[in-house]
């Protein structure tokens, strides 16, 4: 695991994103499925079943291959001028010191949209305002987004909720607009995505049996515009 930055500060971002620790089986379904371990940067057999082609498997797991095994708590950004990586480090710690570790309901495999992702089997309160408090108490590390930026997120089908959190937050889905999901697949055509389910069912149902313990988040970081994000640093919750 790395302790600092070594890239243009300019063009990198940062993420705070929970991610099961290494040593946990989810992460390593979860990691396995996408062909890459966000931790080590190893590229990973994603030991697919005989229906399902290789180069299938690699154009459906794309985008989330990129970013890594994870769900979003503060979407990525770049470092505010008068921040440092050493700080936001410094603050993802005391943040964690100050919160408990919990327990989360089980994961289930779901249709979110047209991509299919791990979500939690019921809402859990806990998570909601760890991933809120994570995107307000980290935004004073955050660089307003560009014009570019907005203009992307900006799109016709937001709600008038979710412009308004691009405007103040950089990003739609936040607070009460946020929904837990480890994404497992990118968009998929209609046809596909039953055929999917019922095997990702298949495959996760044996760590999707146990309740989700939250006792960590991270730090990711991208180097580079469409770099692969890699976990940085991991900070622990409070013990019970």
């Amino acid at each position: 695991m790395l302790t600092m930055a070594n890239s243009n500060e300019q063009t990198s971002r940062y993420a705070i994103y929970f991610c099961p620790s290494s040593d946990i089986a989810l992460y390593g379904e979860g990691s396995q499925w996408l062909g890459r371990d966000a931790t080590t940067g190893a590229t990973l057999d994603p030991d697919l079943p005989d229906h399902i082609v290789h180069d299938n498997w690699s154009r459906a797991t794309e985008s989330p291959r990129r970013y890594g095994f994870h769900a979003t708590l503060k979407p990525p950004f770049r470092l505010a001028a008068d921040s440092t990586f050493a700080e936001l480090q410094e603050a993802l710690h005391a943040f964690a010191q100050n919160r408990s570790i919990f327990s989360a309901p089980p994961l289930s495999v779901r249709t979110l949209g047209r991509f299919l992702a791990l979500t939690l089997s019921v809402p859990s309160e806990d998570f909601c305002t760890l991933a809120a408090d994570c995107v307000s108490e980290f935004d004073r590390f955050r660089a307003p987004a560009s014009d570019l930026e907005l203009a992307q997120r900006l799109r016709d089908t937001l709600s008038p909720r979710e412009r308004e959190y691009v405007l103040r937050w950089g990003y739609p889905y936040v607070l009460d607009t946020w929904k837990f999901h480890m994404s497992l697949t990118c968009s998929l055509p209609t046809e596909l995505i039953a055929a999917y389910e019922h095997y990702l069912h298949q495959r996760f149902a044996q760590v999707c049996e146990q309740h989700l313990v939250v006792d960590s988040i991270c730090i990711f970081h991208e180097p580079h515009p469409g770099g692969q994000f890699h976990l940085l640093d991991r900070a622990y919750l409070r013990k019970l």
